[in-house]
């Protein structure tokens, strides 16, 4: 495997890191987090006019025509820079989906859009306590071109701002599907509230909201159907988010310790201060290991399911502990929230309970190797 990024993809990444450094800076952070929707807009549409929006919508949509590489790319700038745009949620949640099971028409409907920024796209999957891996708590009902779908889903992010929301839904014969359903229609319901990053979710009720159902037809028996497909790229691209933040949060701590002076030198000559650093840092190296392996399986074709949840596993077991050291080597100050590192240990936080915990995708590595598929 070569993980060696091509010309095109560092183009990527220095203008997604352009672009999003230049709305980084705290003072910014604080004002978009003080709003009512937690949505740097100014930010979106800057992310649009760069191309950074349409990385992975086909060309003849007004995109890129790029891969989940590049989006990926973006994504662990957004990491680095913990701006509250709903990146991940529309470039994978949405693009990568109804680039590969929308119809000619969604994909007209929706990626033009998506490319110019003037539409959000986010996905229903959370669903605590579920037996399946993720069986979804909606049901639909339909056939054709007319569906409908009926629940209640919780903490979708971004779900109050979304034009349109990917969810996953039983049919008649058990079977999954996912579908989409435009926000503003008669049948939707939002309630949202405040997360650990201090960005927002909504709880989403629907009550026979119209649908489109996106895939020629539900998948039987769980074989090659669409959530999981779209699951383990959700995955690998949380993994990429904290793969960002941890990053950025030990070379603020290394930046941090050797400038702080205790008795005449700087803390980074402490030898219990620099172990704790250098763990954290091999910790990071680690989590990007895994992710590329995840990320380079999933371009290429080949069997990713075990490596998208180890890839999940260490950016939210890994994350939440360097989060944790990297709070404490900062002493008192790391407590202040007008200091910038508290922010790294919100969002890994946040992070690593989105689509699982670490004790649940360990769960699912364990029973792949049991089961002889991993």
């Amino acid at each position: 495997m070569d993980f060696e990024l091509t010309e095109g993809q560092l183009a990527v990444r220095e203008v997604a890191a352009d672009t999003l450094g230049r709305h980084a800076d705290p003072q910014r952070l604080a004002e978009i987090e003080a709003g009512t929707e937690r949505f740097d807009r100014r930010l979106w549409r800057e992310l649009a006019e760069a191309g950074v929006l349409g990385l992975g919508v086909p060309e003849e949509f007004g995109g890129a025509g790029l891969g989940f590489a590049e989006t990926a790319l973006a994504l662990i700038e957004q990491g680095r820079r913990v701006c509250l745009v709903p990146l991940w949620e529309t470039a994978v949640l949405g693009t990568l989906v109804l680039a590969r099971y929308g119809t000619d028409k969604q994909r007209a409907d929706w990626l033009p859009r998506v490319a110019d920024g003037s539409a959000v796209i986010t996905a229903a999957l959370e669903n605590p306590g579920a037996a399946r891996p993720w069986l979804p708590p909606l049901t639909a009902d339909g056939s054709g071109t007319a569906w409908s779908v009926s629940g209640q889903v919780l903490s979708v992010p971004y779900g109050h701002v979304a034009d349109a929301v990917v969810v996953p839904a039983r049919v008649g014969s058990g079977a999954v599907a996912l579908f989409l359903v435009a926000s503003d229609q008669t049948g939707v319901r939002r309630q949202s509230f405040e997360r650990t990053d201090r960005g927002r979710s909504a709880d989403l009720t629907f009550d026979s909201a119209p649908a489109q159902l996106l895939g020629a037809a539900p998948a039987e028996d769980g074989k090659d159907d669409a959530l999981d497909w779209l699951l383990q790229r959700a995955w690998v691209g949380l993994a990429a988010i904290q793969l960002g933040v941890s990053q950025e949060s030990v070379r603020q701590t290394a930046t941090y310790l050797s400038q702080r002076e205790q008795f005449g030198v700087p803390l980074a000559t402490f030898q219990a201060a620099a172990h704790q650093a250098a763990n954290c840092h091999i910790d990071t190296q680690a989590m990007e290991v895994t992710f590329w392996n995840a990320l380079w399986r999933l371009e290429t074709g080949r069997p990713a399911a075990a490596a998208a949840h180890v890839a999940k596993w260490w950016s939210a077991d890994t994350g939440d502990r360097v989060a944790r050291v990297v709070q404490h080597l900062h002493g008192g100050i790391g407590s202040d929230v007008t200091y910038p590192i508290h922010r790294y240990m919100l969002w890994s936080s946040q992070l690593a309970n989105t689509l699982g915990s670490a004790g649940w995708h360990l769960e699912q590595i364990g029973a792949q190797i049991a089961g002889g598929t991993a």
